[in-house]
């Protein structure tokens, strides 16, 4: 929670401090604050709102937060490989996303057409690992491990903004690519035996590009793992401009 805060400031701070720089440069005839939101994402269990406010001619800062508090309609029933078989994985927890654009048309327009822009992105979520698994001595241990995911994301993104009728308007994000830092904490809370780490670690590398980025990769109990893999962001919102 410390770090959301901190990043959280550091966004308001900069948001402010830019429009302080471009207010005399933009246009006040045309809206400048945008509230939107993913009208999909409750599906999966998540809600996302972003705020985006024009700091320049064709430039805006926004930020979004969201809370993931289960799988939605899609339950993820399974980390499953030979030898265990998951409970149904429920992850929940939030990210902050801080982004700034660049919209290509002039700045009478208004903050809407084409833009491109960079953003960065903080996750941290968790859930309950449990299931069954029998090792390769024919040997059944119950699994209940605390997993915990966090990642930091930075790239650079692409994107579309219809303006509507009565201010509201379409915001579709079609290209986001970029790269991820990711750390994975599992914490046993019965114990588990070693045979399982080492047989969780080649079932995620037989996801490919795992083993293809550090073949060495590998999942161990009671501290961090981190792998840095590519990210892609997309997503369409719908919102309201003022």
């Amino acid at each position: 929670m410390k770090l959301l805060k901190t990043i959280l400031i550091s966004t308001i701070v900069c948001m402010c401090v830019t429009q302080n720089c471009f207010a005399q440069d933009t246009d006040t005839s045309v809206p400048k604050n945008f509230i939107s939101l993913d009208p999909f994402l409750p599906i999966f269990g998540t809600y996302q709102l972003l705020y985006e406010r024009g700091i320049g001619k064709n430039i805006s800062a926004a930020v979004s937060l969201g809370y993931k508090g289960s799988s939605g309609l899609f339950e993820v029933a399974n980390v499953d490989f030979d030898r265990f078989e998951s409970n149904t994985l429920n992850f929940n927890g939030y990210k902050v996303v801080p982004e700034f654009r660049w919209y290509f048309q002039k700045s009478k327009m208004g903050f809407n057409g084409l833009y491109a822009g960079a953003y960065f992105k903080y996750q941290d979520a968790s859930a309950d690992l449990g299931g069954q698994y029998t090792s390769r001595d024919a040997i059944d241990s119950n699994i209940l491990i605390d997993a915990r995911l966090q990642s930091v994301v930075f790239g650079f993104q692409l994107g579309y903004k219809w303006q509507l009728q009565s201010g509201f308007f379409i915001d579709l994000i079609f290209a986001g690519p970029g790269f991820s830092s990711n750390t994975i904490t599992l914490t046993e809370i019965t114990p588990v035996p070693e045979a399982f780490y080492d047989d969780l670690s080649e079932s995620l590398q037989d996801i490919g590009i795992i083993d293809f980025i550090d073949p060495d990769f590998r999942v161990n109990g009671n501290q961090k793992t981190k792998i840095t893999l590519p990210a892609w962001r997309y997503g369409i919102k719908i919102g309201y401009a003022f």
